[in-house]
Parts: structure tokens; C-alpha cells; sequence
């Protein structure tokens, strides 16, 4: 099991590309395996045939651990103990063993740990079937999982969907029910000959998680309770803030999505403004290191995403040679891995800085935290109507508040106020960025 990732300890095995008994080619997708932040593909790194898979789909695994034999058709399967399974979840695993050798004798395996059911009232659902429930609007709160440790699997969800295509539902009840995990499997509809109407479901209990329990960590909080820790104990703060007239650059993404060329996002601009800043204050792109200040000559800037189970940063690389169209393409694409765990170890980490937009939750102001090894974070707030003094009268105008944090360590007030700056007047002049 490769180790993908510096905090990665443990994965879990999501689906085998290839049986035993079938040839595989140095560099053939083997099979699929999930992390805390991603889905991936591991491709094989020998010839041969399959002689024997040492884990199933569902189980998981700890990094550098042997998962299969890859051989001659006719090779003797050294003689081994069951693998090592840990609890089929990867909050729960911590432990990684050594790193396992190539062997053609004997191979020694620790026992295996038998997996139990999930008990802390969260729920396990593969990436396939939350895909799929996103597709069919099913709240996967409303599946049983017939998976392992009652994982909900696509199975599950298109059991579900076949119960319910039975049902007569209007499309908004329908809608209304995937947005508040209401099961429509439960409902006796109001309407004519028996429909379910929208009333039908606002009326409706959602679908409950058990609650008042501990619930263990993921891998994925985890990881993050640790980094915000280490920043806010490490790394000395300060925080900047201005607010940003976004009039104009209101009426330039309305044209421009209009024209149908591309979609553009305010944080696409957000992006394009930073990387202008950047190459107009670069003494800004800057990381600590130790003994000395790490001055980069790319522009790498991370976006937060939220995902169920946290938050996942994926980077966006070489912003000073990409244009507005394509930082939206490169964002829509890391946004839509990030949600479905697709990315790579390529997509995150080793950022020049970070952009945290909480606007779309009617959030004012946003004091984020640094990701260690950056300069600063960016965060933005919701665009709203304010009464501005502008030109000796008084306006009406769409107005944004950004908050930079940024560490001391690396730079100075003047030069953060400095970026701070730039970025407003690029967003308030956003044809410029073109």
C-alpha cells in the first residue's frame, strides 16, 4: 500500500481494477483507494499476473503494507497469515506498520483485527454511491449499508431509487426531501390519488443521525485539529482588513457568464486579484524556513472547500501564467475532485497562500488561520448593499470585506498592506484582469 501523502497512515481499499488470476502491466491501474482527502487510482508497478489480493474491497489498510502478489502464472504463493485489517473506517486507524520488503519465502503478518459495524452514530457511504445519491437526489441519511461495517455502497442507493420510482412524487416534494433527508419511502402522500406534494414533506422529520455520543476522530479532522494547532501556537498573527467596492465586478461576471465562453466565480477573481498582487508586492510570496525566509517564484494559491467530513485546500499551481478562463476551469475541476476525493497529492499542500469564502453563508467577516508554510490566508465575506460616501454624495453599493492574516514572521505590516491594497483595486477594476 503506497504511502501518498505525509500524513497518510492509512487507506482504504475502494476497488480492485484487477482479480487474481489476470496479467497486469507495469504501469496498468490495479486498483482504487481512498484517504482522508482523496479517491485514487494505484497503478502496479511490476508485470505479471495477480496470484493473490490479500484484502477486499472496503477494508483498510495501514501505508507500506503488502496487498497483493504479483508473479508467474505458475509461482508459488508464499505461505502467510491472514493481513492485518484495521476497523473499516480510516478515522479510526493511527498506526502504520514498517515499511513491508519483497519477499519470496514467508511472508510473517500480524493477525487480523475483525471490523465491527460503525457504533459513533457517523456513516460510512463510498464516493461511487455519494456520487450517485447526489445524481438521483437521494439523502444517503435514509440508506442502510449493506457494505462492510455497514458501509452504504452504490448498491444500496439504486435499491433505494427502485423503491421509490414506485412512488408517485412531485418534483419539488422530491427536491425538497434530498435537501432536508426526509424518506419518502415513509410518507403517505396527501395529494391526488396518493402523490406526495412539497406539504407532504415540510411536514415530514428528517431522517436523524443518532446523536449525544463520542465520535472518534477522522482521519480528516484529525489532521486538521493538528495543523490549526501547530499555526496558531507557531505562527504570530495579524490581521488586516478593507472593504472592496464589487459593483463592477458584478456586472463583469454577469456579462461574462453570459457569453457562455466560460464560467467565472467571484473567488476565480478573488484568485486572479491575488496573483496581481503577488507580482506587485513579491517580497508577500514568502514561507518560513527556520533559518531563513523561502522566497517563491511561482504563484500557488489554495482554495478552501467544504466537504461533509471537513475541509480540503486544493491548490491551483503557476497562477502568474494562467488567464481568468482558466483559473475557472482549473478551480471547477479541484472544486468538483475535491468534493467526489479525486484529488492527488499533487492538488494540495506547498501553497503561496489560501482564499476562505464564507459570503455564500451571509458571513460578514472571516479572521482565518494560516496553513503552515504559508504567508497568509485570505478571508472574504458576503457581498452586500452598504451606504458609501463616494464622490461628495451618497450611494448605494455592493460592498466585500476581505480580512488578511498574515505571519509576522515571514513579513511586516507595510508590505501585507501593501498586497491587502493591491488585491482591492485589482477587484474593483476586475476588466483589468482580463
Amino acid at each position: 500500500m503506497p504511502k501518498l501523502g505525509q500524513t497518510v497512515e492509512v487507506a482504504l481499499i475502494e476497488r480492485w481494477h484487477k482479480k487474481e488470476g489476470d496479467t497486469i502491466e507495469k504501469g496498468d491501474v490495479l486498483l482504487e483507494i481512498t484517504t482522508d482527502k482523496a479517491t485514487l487510482e494505484v497503478e502496479s508497478f511490476y508485470s505479471g499476473t495477480i496470484r493473490k489480493a490479500l484484502y477486499q474491497e472496503g477494508e483498510s489498510v495501514p501505508v507500506n503494507s503488502i496487498i497483493a502478489f504479483i508473479g508467474e502464472p505458475d509461482e508459488a504463493i508464499p505461505e502467510i497469515p491472514l493481513p492485518v485489517t484495521v476497523e473499516k473506517k480510516i478515522s479510526a486507524a493511527s498506526q502504520s506498520l514498517p515499511a513491508a520488503k519483497p519477499a519470496r519465502g514467508p511472508v510473517s503478518v500480524p493477525t487480523a483485527v475483525t471490523a465491527s459495524p460503525p457504533r459513533d452514530g457517523r456513516i460510512f457511504i463510498s464516493p461511487r454511491a455519494r456520487k450517485r445519491c447526489e445524481e438521483l437526489e437521494i439523502p444517503f441519511r435514509c440508506l442502510s449499508g449493506s457494505g462492510p461495517g455497514g458501509r452504504i455502497i452504490e448498491q444500496d442507493v439504486l435499491e433505494y431509487e427502485s423503491k421509490r420510482s414506485s412512488l408517485k412524487v412531485t418534483p419539488v416534494a422530491q427536491k425538497i426531501a434530498f435537501q432536508r433527508s426526509v424518506d419518502l419511502l415513509t410518507l403517505s402522500g396527501t395529494g391526488p390519488n396518493g402523490k406526495i406534494t412539497k406539504e407532504d414533506v415540510e411536514h415530514a422529520e428528517p431522517t436523524s443521525v443518532p446523536g449525544g455520543r463520542t465520535v472518534k476522530l477522522t482521519a480528516m479532522r484529525r489532521i486538521i485539529a493538528e495543523r490549526m494547532v501547530e499555526s496558531k501556537s507557531t505562527v504570530p498573527h495579524f490581521y488586516l482588513d478593507m472593504d472592496v467596492d464589487m459593483s463592477q465586478a458584478i456586472i463583469l461576471r454577469k456579462d461574462l457568464n453570459a457569453q457562455g465562453r466560460f464560467k467565472v466565480s467571484f473567488n476565480d477573481f478573488l484568485m486572479r486579484a491575488c496573483t496581481l498582487a503577488f507580482t506587485k508586492v513579491p517580497a508577500m510570496n514568502v514561507s518560513w524556513g527556520g533559518d531563513a525566509l523561502i522566497y517563491r517564484d511561482q504563484v500557488d494559491i489554495g482554495l478552501a472547500v467544504a466537504v461533509e467530513d471537513g475541509l480540503l485546500v486544493p491548490v491551483l499551481r503557476s497562477l502568474n501564467r494562467r488567464s481568468i478562463d482558466q483559473i475557472a476551469s482549473g478551480n471547477a475541476e479541484l472544486i468538483e475532485r475535491s468534493r467526489t476525493r479525486r484529488l492527488t497529492p499533487d492538488d494540495y499542500g506547498n501553497a503561496s497562500m489560501t482564499i476562505s469564502n464564507l459570503g455564500m453563508f451571509g458571513v460578514e467577516r472571516v479572521f482565518p488561520i494560516i496553513n503552515p508554510g504559508e504567508s497568509c490566508i485570505l478571508g472574504v465575506g458576503r457581498i452586500a448593499e452598504k451606504v458609501v460616501a463616494m464622490n461628495g454624495g451618497i450611494h448605494i453599493r455592493n460592498v466585500m470585506t476581505l480580512i488578511l492574516a498574515a505571519d509576522h514572521r515571514v513579513v511586516d505590516g507595510a508590505i501585507a498592506a501593501e498586497f491587502l491594497r493591491a488585491v482591492k483595486a485589482a477587484m474593483e477594476t476586475p476588466a483589468d484582469m482580463l
